[in-house]
């Protein structure tokens, strides 16, 4: 069921769209069988890639994590994943009244979640890290997830297209404070002890 919805999302937006607002998924079912299996794809693949392979800047040399801090750093960061899908589709619900939207919790977090597909996908890159390669292809999902994410809006929150444009767009704004929020909160996190550790002798 993963596979499918991941696959029609991606190549079929506006059908799946269609399909997903005829589903009143319970919020746990969204949790267990798509949420959390996803949200592994980038914390295990950067597990395995910033210990076993490394990265480095082009000319530079390589530089690894050691195994338990790379655990414990994507542990965080999975933890973050499912707590920014609820806070992302409570704003949601909390916005449509003033879109004129359907104000269902399921559907915003639905709506954000099938959105971000493509940054999960993009986080196999992170089995084996190449700078340029990442950010040219997180780019590209970013790019990519934004398109889901407008044809979405209006099917998903039951509002007209106009309406649905500048609900998007308030969906973005709200995206990019939790984008700001979460660098402060990784700062916070440094602050207090919990550093990447380098393995000895890999630079």
């Amino acid at each position: 069921m993963i596979i499918k919805h991941a696959f029609n999302i991606l190549y079929s937006p506006l059908d799946e769209w269609k399909d997903l607002s005829l589903k009143n998924s319970k919020i746990l079912a969204l949790y267990f069988f798509y949420i959390m299996p996803m949200a592994l794809i980038p914390t295990v693949s950067a597990t395995i890639g910033a210990s076993y392979v490394g990265w480095n800047i082009p000319g530079g040399p390589i530089t690894k994590l050691t195994f338990d801090s790379a655990v414990r750093l994507s542990s965080i960061a999975y933890v973050g994943i499912l707590c920014a899908m609820a806070i992302a589709g409570w704003v949601i619900q909390w916005m449509a009244k003033t879109y004129g939207g359907n104000a269902h919790l399921h559907r915003g977090i639905a709506l954000v979640t099938y959105s971000a597909t493509p940054l999960f996908l993009v986080g196999f890159l992170g089995l084996y890290p190449v700078l340029w390669v990442d950010m040219l292809f997180t780019l590209l999902a970013i790019a990519l997830s934004i398109r889901i994410l407008f044809i979405g809006v209006p099917i998903m929150m039951e509002t007209d297209e106009a309406k649905g444009f500048l609900y998007a767009n308030s969906i973005l704004t709200i995206g990019m404070v939790m984008l700001i929020g979460l660098l402060v909160i990784t700062v916070l996190f440094w602050g207090n002890g919990i550093l990447p550790i380098i393995m000895p002798g890999s630079h």
